[in-house]
């Protein structure tokens, strides 16, 4: 996964693996049913997945998980955050149901055009600019998690 402040990440698959695990409530599963390496499959999903599996899949531990992944098969399907305008929309509306509300602001002739703030009224604020929409909603929604969860320490 890439390192690094989310704000320096481009879009794609590992600001999208961020934005799942940090933002919308993804755990690492690993399915049960390991006949082989080629079946030892871990991914992400949620404990919906979970429970929707009847028992096939089990969370994984982060550290556990990326012992598993050095030396087995694993795919990571999680949608497009950081690329995908109604994956981002997905992103919005969990930042909306913690309270958040979300301004958008476009500037003309930037890098980085579209700027995205994530505000509650505890006074909590988180800003990011994107190229596109959705990349800017990502870093800003990340941006706004870590900055709760330093302010809880």
């Amino acid at each position: 996964m890439e390192q690094g402040s989310p704000a320096v990440q481009r879009p794609g698959r590992d600001l999208d693996i961020q934005v799942a695990l940090k933002v919308m409530g993804y755990i690492w599963l690993k399915h049960l049913l390991q006949f082989s390496a080629e079946l030892a499959v871990k991914w992400l999903g949620t404990a919906d997945d979970i429970e929707a599996s009847g028992g096939v899949y089990v969370a994984v531990k982060p550290e556990q998980f990326w012992a598993l992944k050095e030396r087995e098969n694993h795919a990571e399907a999680v949608p497009g955050f950081s690329t995908d305008q109604a994956a981002a929309e997905q992103v919005v509306a969990e930042m909306e149901k913690r309270g958040c509300r979300y301004d958008v602001v476009t500037v003309d002739n930037a890098a980085a055009p579209c700027r995205v703030t994530f505000s509650r009224n505890d006074g909590e604020t988180a800003t990011a600019s994107g190229a596109v929409m959705p990349e800017a909603v990502a870093k800003a929604a990340l941006a706004f998690v870590a900055c709760t969860a330093a302010g809880s320490r």
